[in-house]
């Protein structure tokens, strides 16, 4: 609800408010932020940072939290592969990739 505005579906610093004029967040991509610790992100998230203001008030800490293990899931999927799935998840998308 409140990190797609700038930050876009996937990371990527293309939101809505972005795309209408406002400064564009950095990529979650970026090798400091892919290097950053998960509680940078929850620094971020209750501090604010640049532009970004706090959501302390809006954002419970557990929360916080999640969404940091959700930035580091779409950092990771940008170079994942097949053969970084468990075997039974490979197995399961192998057969849905399969017509």
């Amino acid at each position: 609800i409140y990190c797609a505005v700038c930050h876009g579906r996937t990371g990527e610093g293309n939101g809505m408010i972005v795309r209408r004029g406002f400064p564009a967040p950095p990529s979650y991509d970026l090798d400091r932020l892919r290097a950053a610790p998960a509680g940078h992100f929850v620094e971020v998230i209750t501090n604010g940072y640049g532009l970004m203001y706090s959501y302390a008030s809006r954002v419970e800490p557990a929360d916080r939290w999640a969404i940091a293990a959700y930035i580091r899931v779409l950092q990771i999927s940008r170079t994942a592969g097949l053969n970084d799935a468990p075997p039974d998840e490979r197995a399961k998308l192998q057969k849905e990739a399969t017509p």
